[in-house]
């Protein structure tokens, strides 16, 4: 249930970065057409080897989410950030406790038309956190938690372990620089979410579970898409 519910939110998060302020360059424009082939291209296959059911499910769930409002005033850089942790510790999870994300899609698809529930009345309501002490303070904690999950995935063997310490270690310094820099380096923070995003598609992969490798997709193209904005701060510097 909670792999639908990512899976669509990851979408949202992906939909909230293209509708963010700024657009994206021609030049660079491009950079989002590949990584969206790559991206689909890596779905089929993923589908072709182990059975379009999941990714079914986890398509369908993506398209409606992709029709909802804007999640409030968070980041997509920290929305990014949160979904891919929760991702990533879905999966560390399942992997200890031998859970098999394949033999539950009718959950996951309820995960995901409650997370889309969710959103669609969260839309009616103007909602955020404006305090950058108490961001800054959720920041570390978030980092925190990375090492936690990280630590614990150590005592795994495995390809899977490897790649959530890996993915942990890019989210910690995301969540340091978010807390630290707040927003000052936009593309280096979108670099660490995009390499966790991988991770969790890798993940996913590892794990046979589809809603996480398109989980990861949707949070690839949206930190494509956050790093490559041209954001309107030329503004502010020539000022």
């Amino acid at each position: 249930m909670l792999d639908g519910a990512l899976c669509a939110f990851a979408v949202m998060a992906s939909m909230q970065s293209l509708k963010a302020p700024g657009a994206v360059s021609p030049t660079r424009r491009q950079a989002l057409r590949d990584a969206t082939g790559v991206g689909a291209a890596v779905i089929v296959a993923y589908g072709m080897a182990t059975g379009f059911d999941s990714t079914l499910v986890a398509l369908a769930i993506a398209a409606f989410a992709m029709l909802t409002p804007r999640l409030g005033r968070t980041t997509p850089a920290s929305l990014q950030s949160a979904l891919a942790l929760a991702a990533l510790a879905s999966a560390s999870a399942d992997r200890v406790l031998g859970f098999d994300p394949g033999a539950s899609l009718e959950w996951n698809a309820l995960g995901g038309i409650a997370a889309i529930a969710f959103a669609l009345v969260l839309g009616r309501v103007r909602f955020g956190v404006s305090n950058a002490k108490l961001m800054s303070t959720m920041h570390f904690a978030c980092a925190a938690l990375c090492t936690v999950i990280a630590y614990t995935a150590g005592f795994e063997g495995g390809a899977v372990a490897v790649v959530i310490i890996g993915a942990m270690v890019a989210l910690i310094g995301a969540y340091l620089a978010m807390a630290m820099a707040d927003r000052a380096y936009p593309v280096f923070i979108a670099a660490l979410n995009g390499y966790a995003a991988c991770s969790v598609v890798a993940a996913g992969v590892g794990l046979a579970n589809g809603a996480l490798v398109v989980t990861g997709v949707a949070l690839v193209l949206g930190c494509v898409v956050t790093g490559t904005s041209v954001r309107p701060s030329g503004a502010r510097s020539e000022k």
